[in-house]
């Protein structure tokens, strides 16, 4: 898996379920960056369990609404935040920059024990006949055998295209979504 917040995320749970785990990362350093995110309630319920509460509200606002304009501005209605965390077991929104919530991931993973590769570009995997075991083959030529393997390697997923044996490339939706 990345150190990205995904595999980050996992690493955490899987760690605090008590097993052993090493994040392989392509990246030669560990760095994030983007916009602003939001976790939403049932998000932060997960962070909290982690023991990350203490961490993430010292960085984080909690926004009280959010409002629904259409595209020329007119306002289609809005979102009571804090009713609506108080009305779904007390768990905030909170908003802060990407790169606050993946430090506190990172440092967390860290606290636990989790250990972090660097230069480890994962190219593929095998399983074991006995499918108790697979085994990641780095770009290196390293190999590491565990009894579980976590894809968390992003959008341009070399695992996942491996898994589902067949190409899955990044669809254009013709979505977007502009922040402000």
């Amino acid at each position: 898996m990345g150190a990205g917040l995904g595999g980050l995320g996992a690493a955490i749970a899987v760690r605090l379920a008590g097993h052993d785990v090493t994040v392989l990362e392509a990246a030669p350093s560990i760095g994030e960056v983007g916009a602003g995110i939001q976790v939403l309630p049932n998000s932060a319920r997960v962070l909290f369990s982690w023991g990350l509460e203490d961490r993430l509200v010292k960085h984080a606002t909690r926004p009280s609404r959010c409002n629904f304009l259409g595209w020329k501005g007119n306002h289609l209605s809005h979102m009571d935040y804090h009713g609506y965390a108080a009305a779904t077991g007390g768990f905030p929104f909170l908003d802060f920059h990407r790169a606050t919530l993946h430090g506190c991931l990172l440092d967390r993973s860290r606290e636990l024990g989790v250990k972090i590769m660097t230069y480890a570009m994962v190219e593929n995997y095998t399983i074991a006949e006995d499918n108790t075991t697979a085994t990641v083959h780095l770009a290196d030529g390293r190999t590491i055998t565990s009894d579980l393997v976590v894809g968390a390697d992003g959008i341009g997923s070399k695992l996942r295209e491996q898994f589902l044996g067949r190409p899955d490339p990044p669809q254009l939706t013709g979505d977007l979504a502009y922040r402000l």
